[in-house]
């Protein structure tokens, strides 16, 4: 394998580690990991839209991706981190938007190779692009385009 060949093949990505499971993202989808600041509600918005919070100057939403697939009913919110997702829709209205994490997302550098695609009885959750085998863990790979567009359709409504 040539370096190009082995640069190709490797993904830096985050491990972001959510109420049951965690979620993989490549690194290029995530702005920044912070700590998050006030968390304003905002009124007749479904229980995983957490509210908006100011980050660098912006107003974004923050969503619970566990309670968006109905997998947990609450977010636990001691020892969060709020993971700040670039919006990939090219929506002018959401190009930010924080996902709730539990604890401190972890960098990893993968190897195509060591990751597989896995199948499994049921339906999969709505938010959910794949399930896939890491190592000794199963991780989910989020459609952002499905959240992107449900944030987008509960920002219109918001004044």
């Amino acid at each position: 394998m040539t370096q190009t060949d082995e640069k190709s093949s490797v993904i830096r990505t985050q491990l972001i580690p959510l109420v049951g499971m965690n979620m993989v993202l490549p690194n290029t989808c995530i702005a920044e990991v912070v700590r998050p600041s006030e968390l304003n509600p905002v009124k007749k918005t479904p229980r995983w839209f957490l509210g908006m919070m100011d980050w660098r100057g912006v107003r974004i939403p923050v969503i619970s991706f566990e309670a968006a697939n109905d997998i947990a009913s609450s977010t636990p919110m001691d020892n969060v981190h709020i993971a700040v997702l670039n919006g990939i829709g090219g929506d002018e209205k959401l190009p930010f938007y924080g996902v709730v994490s539990q604890g401190i997302p972890k960098l990893m550098r993968l190897e195509k190779s060591t990751i597989s695609t896995v199948k499994t009885p049921g339906k999969k959750p709505p938010l959910v692009s794949e399930q896939a085998q890491l190592a000794d863990m199963t991780v989910v790979i989020p459609d952002q385009n499905k959240i992107e567009t449900l944030l987008a359709a509960e920002i219109r409504k918001i004044k």
